[in-house]
């Protein structure tokens, strides 16, 4: 399997360990990252998990149907982004003798014994934007060439890219950039934690004191400016929209909310995010620095856009410059 396929990770949340056990399988061969949560330990779950793509509940979870529909109502308060999917026992059940809540919050009913409406359901609510395999190729294989560019010293790898629905900002530094082409319209957001990378950040030529908050807000800005730009050379392709209008002209803008004390941050629709983590390593002292990347589509995305043959042409364009084997006439 493509190690660069979006998966998600959602909280599993089931009483039986069994059925848990054979979801967890279930969603290894589906793109799923399942994390079982014991009742008594969601809330330090929700805590842990900034980035979830959705949750699996049981109707019978906590030891009741009653149960589960508290935990339901508690997740619509504390993180209502996250679609819940829930199970039901079989088809044949009703819903007259579901709670109230269990009827309004979740998002969808899957039924045991047909993994085929668990599927359907993913689809709808978790996987509802396809990344191409070249497009999340092509961002990867660009953030890592900046990233060991701008750390030469250091260990840089990546996990699995996921497809987010969380809103929850990700440490205390965060820079964000508009991204344009004529199939995609959206932001590039890059996130981090200000200590672990104050502590990995090279000395500052003619400088003697120690590197603080002002080099780690200049080192992710300049970050993102070159993926950011590597993103636009790559794929911004034909400028113009199917009627033959510019690029921007009267185009829908969207206020984006950023609420620092929850560390929540919406870019005012409900399109799932690209994340992709990258792990800076130090191989002498073993300190290691996230770097969480997002890619908002969140103003415009046509997976019919996205040009395949002409984004490999430019990425092959790309490493023909870098070995000065490229011709010009």
């Amino acid at each position: 399997m493509n190690t660069n396929q979006p998966v998600s990770k959602i909280l599993l949340l089931e009483n039986d360990s069994t059925r848990a056990d054979a979801l967890e399988a279930f969603g290894a061969a589906h793109q799923l990252v399942c994390v079982p949560v014991r009742r008594d330990a969601l809330a330090a779950a929700l805590q842990t998990h900034y980035d979830l793509g959705g949750v699996l509940l049981g109707e019978d979870f906590g030891g009741s149907r009653e149960a589960a529909a508290a935990v339901a109502v508690a997740l619509e308060v504390e993180r209502p982004e996250l679609p819940i999917v829930l199970r039901r026992a079989s088809r044949e059940a009703t819903n007259d003798t579901l709670p109230e809540a269990l009827l309004r919050v979740p998002r969808a009913s899957w039924y045991e014994g047909e993994p085929e409406t668990l599927l359907a359901a993913l689809d709808v609510h978790v996987f509802s934007q396809e990344y191409p395999d070249p497009l999340v190729d092509g961002i990867t294989d660009m953030t890592f060439g900046r990233l060991r560019g701008l750390f030469p010293d250091l260990e840089v790898n990546w996990d699995t890219p996921s497809v987010v629905r969380d809103r929850i900002i990700f440490g205390e530094v965060l820079t964000l950039i508009p991204i344009e082409t004529a199939w995609c319209r959206g932001w590039l957001l890059m996130q981090t934690e200000e200590m672990p990378l104050i502590e990995l950040l090279p000395p500052r030529a003619g400088r003697d004191e120690a590197s603080d908050f002002r080099d780690v807000n200049g080192v992710l800005g300049e970050l993102t400016n070159l993926v950011w730009g590597a993103f636009r050379n790559r794929y911004l392709g034909n400028a113009s929209n199917a009627d033959g209008s510019d690029v921007g002209r009267a185009q829908v803008q969207v206020p984006l909310l950023i609420n620092h004390r929850r560390r929540y941050l919406s870019f005012g629709s409900d399109n799932p995010q690209l994340c992709i983590k990258y792990r800076l390593t130090c191989p002498a002292t073993g300190r290691e620095v996230v770097i969480d990347q997002r890619f908002v589509f969140s103003l415009g995305w046509s997976r019919e856009g996205f040009d395949e043959t002409a984004a490999q042409a430019a990425a092959a364009a790309e490493v023909e410059q870098a070995s000065g084997e490229l011709e010009l006439f």
